[in-house]
This record gives structure tokens, C-alpha cells and sequence, in this order.
């Protein structure tokens, strides 16, 4: 089972992959390639073993257009448009120091997708949620 990280991961590619690289200054386009080539794995060399999982970013679309807008563009400015996390703290008025916020905020935004996504594979699978007691 893949991890939240890895779900994230395929779907800011797939949201890079021909969507949404012309929000990307060009740096950040050979920063990207660059990245992804150090770890083996180079999206336009054929045969090297990257691939996007289409089915599994739309699924992470899909609960991700459910998160809260602060979760939904700290998600996005950090993973699809890899902005500084000054900058995004800047844009989504988070505290940049000390710099554990931004981090607290990240995985919280992190944890809620996963949580989505959790429940809407539970919704596709029949199962109920469990009610809150009133």
C-alpha cells in the first residue's frame, strides 16, 4: 500500500505532466527534472521505470477538491508548484518562524487527504460512516 507522501507525489506529477507546467517558472521545471533524476528515475527517459498512476491521481483530485482551501493550496503551492515554504507562508498568512509551523500545517493538510481519501474509498466500498454520538 502506498503512503500519502507517494499518493502526493504522483498526483503533483500528474498535475505537473502537461496540466499544469505553464504555471511553472522554467527553473522550476529543471529543478523538478533534476530532482526526479537523482533518484533514478527520469519521467522522459523511456523505459526508466517512472510512471504516473492516472487512476490513483485522480483519486487524490478528487479528495483533494475537498480539503479546506488553505490545506488545498498549502498541498499545491508546495508539492505541484514547489514553492519556497516562505512564500507560501507568506501567501497563505501562515507564521514562517519558527519554521516547525509550516511543517505542522503541511502534515496536517497531509493528514486530512488522507483522511478524504480514506473515507471516500470507504463511500466506494459500501462501507458507512460511523455516526458522531449526539
Amino acid at each position: 500500500m502506498a503512503t500519502i507522501h507517494e499518493h502526493i507525489g504522483n498526483w503533483a506529477a500528474w498535475s505537473r505532466d502537461g496540466r499544469a507546467t505553464e504555471t511553472l517558472s522554467n527553473t522550476a521545471i529543471i529543478c523538478d527534472r533534476l530532482r526526479v533524476a537523482r533518484t533514478g528515475l527520469l519521467a522522459s527517459a523511456a523505459g526508466s521505470g517512472y510512471s504516473i498512476d492516472n487512476a490513483d491521481a485522480e483519486r487524490v483530485e478528487r479528495a483533494w477538491k475537498r480539503l479546506a482551501p488553505k490545506h488545498r493550496e498549502l498541498l499545491r503551492w508546495h508539492y505541484v508548484r514547489n514553492a519556497n515554504p516562505n512564500m507560501i507562508c507568506r501567501r497563505l498568512g501562515i507564521k514562517p518562524r519558527p519554521t516547525s509551523i509550516f511543517d505542522i500545517e503541511l502534515a496536517r493538510a497531509e493528514a486530512e487527504l488522507a483522511r478524504v481519501m480514506a473515507s471516500q474509498a470507504n463511500e466506494a466500498a459500501g462501507i458507512a460512516r460511523p455516526r458522531l454520538a449526539s
